[in-house]
């Protein structure tokens, strides 16, 4: 058992390896205690609040930041090169960090919910405003001092969902474990699938299309003979919609990425609201139709017919954790900075949790995170070491999240390559869509039995005429009264009157 002495420093070194490793790949200098920094508790990095005015812009004070625990200050400072940026709680290049002169995140006042004097069925704002509680954590400010969304952990949201009850949570309609890497069917480990999950984010377009091509051939095949397939996160624009319908067609599953592609990240977990959500992710989906952290985001896809989402990042966890259902209190810690986890149950809804890789001292989400010094050999050994972390633990489904940009230095598509060859020389390994593994989480299915499992055959899927990509598309020269310019919009339908944007899917005129 820790103590609490030893327990503070190991919460110390994982605060200080989630903002540093998760973000960028330089190493940060290990972090000292200080005993003339004033402290400001509120489980976040901030600045010195006493530093001299004139020094406030300077590299090596831009450079220090502090955290606080039990009323202990603890000193961090960014490698040589690099700042700190208080907003995104990260170390970043210069040209990237504009609130030096910024102390700390400011903090909304905690709201004083059953502590206020207000009726049944109403709760209280930090100024003693009582509203009702179904107010309190919706995604939307009703308090006049914002304090209805500014603490909305699990701890302070009365509306949070239960805890975990395995006994009327069961597969197909929910799952969830009570530490989240329980292995759902009672099935033994070495019968379950090792599922492994890559899925590419943004404009799908010549830059990339030739790329998919050759990562996913018909030559590459899962061990029941089907083709492997990717699951592609289109965000609109400079989108080629003939490139997605011809994907679509042999099998890739396209889901909603964004119209916008809006940054920074932090917009969509701060200020993104219902509509917000709405307009981006039910746009994109009508536009694909058309021309082919938090409880904002849940409530839309809950109320919209969304099966699942893929963005919550995971604490690095070995076991790795199994996707879940949102029907009870999500099973590990949202600890990511910047980042909103839903405290609500929303019962249909599924999260396919991003969960790290590790490469030596760093863990990162995505891959083009990772370290970007390694050689071919060390790339090709990142993907092993993380794949058998899930292959001989409990074989939650492995995901390898890339932007096509990674793909650019020739020796990480050998290393890629090498890889996705070696997986599929096992019998039990399989490459899906993010799609389908939700849909063996609905039916969990041994190995054996894959055979007659339905959502992953490839019997020929039959379209209609339009529905069959074109050879030749429809370049269409649009204009944008929104983005002020002529965009291009390539498909093989007739070209709308104006370029779709939010609000204007269809792009009428």
């Amino acid at each position: 058992m820790l103590s609490l002495l030893s327990f503070r420093n190991v919460l110390v070194a994982l605060l200080f390896l989630k903002t540093e490793y998760l973000k960028i790949t330089e190493a940060t200098q290990l972090p000292s205690t200080s005993s003339t920094t004033a402290c400001i508790e509120n489980n976040k990095f901030y600045r010195n609040p006493d530093r001299i005015e004139t020094s406030i812009w300077t590299l090596n004070e831009c450079a220090k930041y502090y955290l606080c625990l039990d009323n202990e200050v603890f000193e961090f400072k960014c490698s040589d090169g690099l700042l700190f940026d208080v907003t995104r709680q990260i170390c970043d290049f210069k040209s990237n960090v504009d609130n030096c002169d910024v102390t700390s995140e400011p903090q909304s006042p905690k709201p004083l919910l059953d502590d206020g004097n207000c009726k049944n069925g109403s709760l209280s704002c930090a100024d003693n405003t009582c509203l009702p509680d179904i107010y309190f954590c919706d995604g939307s400010i009703d308090c006049p001092d914002g304090s209805d969304e500014g603490w909305c952990d699990e701890k302070n949201d009365k509306n949070a969902a239960n805890n975990c009850d395995p006994l009327k949570c069961n597969p197909p309609e929910c799952w969830c474990s009570y530490d989240g890497t329980e292995v759902p069917g009672n099935i033994n480990i070495t019968d379950i699938p090792q599922m492994i999950v890559i899925t590419f984010d943004d404009a799908i377009n010549s830059e990339n299309y030739d790329l998919y091509s050759k990562l996913f051939s018909n030559e590459r095949k899962n061990p029941n003979g089907c083709p492997v397939r990717a699951t592609f996160y289109v965000s609109h624009h400079y989108t080629d919609y003939r490139d997605v319908q011809k994907l679509w067609n042999i099998g890739h599953e396209i889901a909603a990425h964004s119209i916008t592609h809006r940054g920074p990240e932090e917009w969509w977990s701060k200020n993104a609201t219902l509509e917000d959500w709405f307009d981006e992710m039910i746009g994109v989906s009508n536009i694909i139709h058309k021309f082919i952290g938090w409880n904002r985001q849940f409530l839309m896809m809950k109320e919209f017919g969304f099966i699942y989402d893929s963005s919550i990042i995971a604490p690095l966890s070995d076991p790795p954790i199994w996707p879940y259902s949102f029907d009870y209190r999500i099973p590990h810690s949202c600890d990511e900075q910047g980042q909103n986890c839903p405290t609500r149950s929303y019962p249909g809804v599924w999260e396919l949790p991003i969960n790290q890789l590790v490469v030596g001292e760093y863990a990162c989400a995505v891959v083009e995170e990772c370290p970007t010094d390694m050689s071919v050999e060390q790339v090709y050994e990142m993907f092993m070491l993380n794949f058998e972390r899930h292959y001989l633990t409990n074989r939650a489904p492995f995901g390898l999240h890339f932007n096509s940009m990674w793909f650019r230095k020739p020796m990480n598509i050998f290393a890629f390559n090498t890889f996705m060859d070696y997986l599929l020389s096992l019998p039990d390994v399989y490459f899906v869509t993010s799609n389908q593994v939700i849909e063996w989480m609905k039916k969990p299915t041994s190995v054996d039995d894959l055979s007659s499992f339905k959502p992953w055959q490839c019997s020929r899927k039959k379209f209609t005429t339009s529905e069959i990509a074109c050879d030749i598309p429809n370049s269409c020269k649009l204009p944008s009264q929104v983005l002020k310019s002529q965009k291009y919009l390539n498909t093989c339908f007739k070209c709308p009157k104006q370029y779709p944007w939010l609000r204007n899917e269809i792009g009428a005129d």
